[in-house]
């Protein structure tokens, strides 16, 4: 039986595969392999004039390809020799119908990874609906986004399909393990910090992701736990530690701190499990719409414990009172204290969360659930109208 040709067209935001990704790379980095023995797979993207046109993801071929006018029809020269079944476009509503438009006999799907492409900032509403029902089937990661979609445009007839993201187990070492804590507490020694207990955020350092919060939490944090100890790992823009004037007034609120507070450039997937592994304690304090996030699953197959907005996805993913804790936006600032002391006055708790939130990564959020689903919405009837 013949497979699907399915090519995946990535933002073109970061070559792939590369040291230097977004989280969207890095879903589709760890599902396309997954894939490979059910499906023809091919990935598209930008090329950075650097790499060769060519790379690979394991048995996946990685096409880079020329930006601006010239991205379009280096594209459809490709596929009209190569006749996909399926276009899976990733956060690109306007490619996704450009492309429809131009091969109406191939499916098109796009696969959308936040609420940033269908706000009111990126287009026109009614342009924006148009866009969507131009397509054949829209994949979201949570049913927050699906509800979103819905909600902001209840005309659009298009199927949307929830498809959850994953973690790889193999690449974060568990704490509460004799291998995990001697490692982290060999790590911890190198770094002078043996005896602190850490609070770490990691991700953008964006205003919408609330670690100003984190920083304003900090004092009543330290008068009750006095080895507390807050790590900030990431910058603005990924893949580049430039400055924002948001990075520079966390800097500053971080000052009366001293060592308490350190800032930590960006570091590239899989590196960035070193540093779960030295935390007791992950913080997501976003405060607007969160429509999965990768940290919240990285924690929970690490072992640590989840504080964390109730909000957009989250609820999805971390399981208040057995994972972590979620906490109301609106009273962030008061609540995230107390939440982050609970954790900290307790390694009981923080063991039985952190387990938690390993069994219940292993039982819904590894990647190749998120491949299985994949391979089924590609290969099926539901992947057409």
């Amino acid at each position: 039986m013949r497979r699907q040709k399915v090519a995946i067209i990535t933002p073109g935001t970061f070559v792939i595969p590369s040291g230097h990704s977004s989280s969207v790379e890095r879903v589709i980095e760890k599902v396309a392999p997954l894939a490979a023995n059910q499906l023809e797979v091919r990935v598209f993207g930008l090329s950075d004039g650097q790499l060769p046109d060519l790379g690979r993801l394991g048995p996946i071929p990685c096409y880079r390809m020329p930006g601006g006018r010239l991205y379009m029809a280096s594209l459809l020269r490709h596929f009209k020799k190569w006749h996909p079944d399926i276009l899976d476009v990733h956060n690109r509503p306007l490619l996704a119908f450009q492309l429809k438009h131009k091969l109406p006999m191939t499916k098109v799907v796009l696969t959308l990874h936040s609420t940033t492409f269908i706000s009111s900032a990126f287009s026109p509403s009614v342009r924006l609906r148009y866009l969507l029902d131009g397509v054949d089937r829209i994949i979201v990661n949570s049913q927050y986004l699906k509800e979103a979609i819905q909600r902001r445009y209840p005309s659009v007839k298009v199927p949307i399909s929830v498809n959850p993201l994953g973690v790889s187990l193999e690449d974060f070492a568990p704490r509460w393990t004799s291998p995990g804590e001697y490692l982290r507490q060999a790590r911890l020694a190198d770094f002078g910090w043996s005896k602190r207990k850490i609070i770490l955020y990691i991700g953008r350092l964006l205003p919408s992701k609330g670690v100003h919060h984190l920083l304003k939490a900090f004092p009543a944090i330290t008068a009750l736990e006095q080895e507390a100890m807050l790590m900030i790992v990431g910058s603005a823009y990924y893949g580049v530690n430039r400055e924002s004037h948001y990075v520079q007034r966390l800097k500053a609120m971080a000052e009366p701190f001293g060592d308490r507070v350190v800032f930590l450039p960006y570091t590239p997937y899989p590196k960035v499990a070193d540093w779960y592994n030295l935390a007791d304690v992950v913080v997501v304090p976003s405060g607007e719409e969160e429509a999965f996030g990768l940290v919240n699953v990285e924690a929970m197959a690490t072992a640590v414990p989840v504080v964390a907005s109730r909000v957009g996805g989250v609820p999805e993913v971390v399981l208040d009172g057995e994972s972590g804790l979620l906490l109301s936006p609106a009273s962030m600032s008061s609540d995230l204290a107390t939440g982050i002391v609970s954790l900290l006055a307790s390694e009981e708790k923080r063991k039985r969360m952190g387990r938690a939130g390993r069994e219940l990564a292993r039982r819904k959020f590894r990647w190749h659930h998120t491949a299985e689903r994949w391979i089924h919405l590609m290969s099926s009837q539901e992947a057409k109208k």
